[in-house]
């Protein structure tokens, strides 16, 4: 994002992407930079793998870059939309925990854990989240080309200011809404999303006939956009993903609400995702806390405290955000190879996915990024 936002004019306190600066961009009227949910570069070399007719993959090069961590959805989409780090806008997680609200937020699509908004109308969710937005300085149009009604969500509004917002449902729709982009007049640039490999992946695994499929759709359009961007001649895209996926079997699953104590343990639900888990622990209870951690949990997770987490860098360069400390838990819970984590709401039923991320392993944090000049 850094190299990005300095190719348009703007302004960032990081440093460029090594093998993609800024100055490698500048001689081009239109950037795009089109991220699909969920395909880590494990994803992209499995699909190589397996021989079949790969139109865009097979024929274009790629660089491996890591995301961020948590390496999950929501913390990379506010990434992309604003060029700050995780440390810088807080969002740490899928599920995320706002301690001055009271309640455990799904973030994105602004609602609880018992999915209910997490605030009235009128209630200035801007003002409350104040994302830095270094995106903001890059000069020229920016568009945001998203699915369905994501461009016009509560979420995307509370964040950066876009020239123009439009949406699509399916993969030809995004592929028309590029065409517009690369045929507007003026500089700019377009950050696209495309979500559905994701779902497939957390529906039915990453190796998954459907999700396979899938992917093949997105190789065919991700090549006849490469054809226009090349016959446009100053126009790049660059085409990467917000995280990888881990395949996660039954009986790797871990339901934190049925490992007896540990709940009683928690000032509040645990927050963030299936292979990386937030807990909040009451002061009285972090000596159970960690004596059941250790003889429950110790095969599935290593166990680090949230100031080590904030303090070792791994959220990301910049000026920590003022709520950091208070979403990011008291400890961490990094899952290891092939578990997820889960906590079953009363009333509700268990939900577990077969395909996960949000932790740190290769698998998840490594993604592909290729660009077509």
């Amino acid at each position: 994002m850094a190299s990005i936002i300095r190719a348009r004019g703007g302004r960032s306190p990081h440093r460029d992407l090594v093998c993609l600066p800024a100055r490698d961009l500048r001689p081009f009227r239109k950037i795009i930079y089109l991220v699909v949910d969920g395909m880590g570069e494990a994803q992209v070399r499995d699909h190589l793998g397996r021989g079949g007719r790969s139109r865009f993959f097979a024929a274009h090069p790629h660089d491996v870059i890591t995301s961020v961590f948590p390496a999950t959805t929501a913390s990379a989409v506010t990434t992309f939309a604003t060029g700050a780090s995780p440390a810088e806008h807080a969002i740490v997680g899928w599920h995320l925990n706002l301690p001055d609200l009271g309640l455990v937020s799904t973030i994105l699509p602004c609602v609880t854990r018992m999915r209910v908004p997490l605030a009235p109308e009128e209630f200035d969710l801007k003002q409350y989240l104040r994302l830095p937005a270094y995106l903001e300085s890059a000069k020229g149009q920016r568009w945001l080309l998203s699915w369905g009604h994501i461009p016009a969500s509560r979420y995307s509004l509370a964040g950066l200011r876009w020239t123009r917002r439009l949406g699509y449902r399916t993969l030809g729709g995004m592929e028309k809404r590029i065409r517009e982009f690369i045929g507007s007049k003026g500089n700019g640039l377009a950050y696209v999303y495309w979500p559905y490999y994701d779902t497939l992946c957390h529906d039915h695994g990453c190796v998954h006939p459907a999700a396979r499929r899938h992917l093949s759709a997105i190789d065919r359009t991700l090549e006849r956009l490469a054809r226009r961007v090349r016959q446009e001649g100053d126009c790049v895209m660059l085409v990467t993903a917000d995280h990888g996926m881990m395949d996660c079997s039954e009986e790797r699953r871990v339901d934190l609400s049925k490992v007896p104590g540990l709940m009683d343990c928690m000032a509040t639900l645990p927050a963030g995702d299936a292979r990386q888990m937030q807990c909040f622990v009451r002061p009285a209870a972090v000596g159970r806390f960690r004596t059941i951690v250790r003889r429950q949990l110790r095969r599935a997770c290593v166990c680090v405290e949230g100031k080590e987490v904030i303090e070792s860098g791994v959220l990301g360069p910049g000026r920590p955000h003022p709520a950091l400390a208070g979403r990011v838990g008291d400890f961490m819970l990094l899952a290891k190879e092939g578990y997820a984590f889960g906590v079953t709401l009363p009333q509700a039923e268990p939900d577990f996915n077969v395909a996960n991320h949000g932790g740190m392993s290769a698998t998840e944090m490594r993604v592909p990024l290729f660009v077509v000049r």
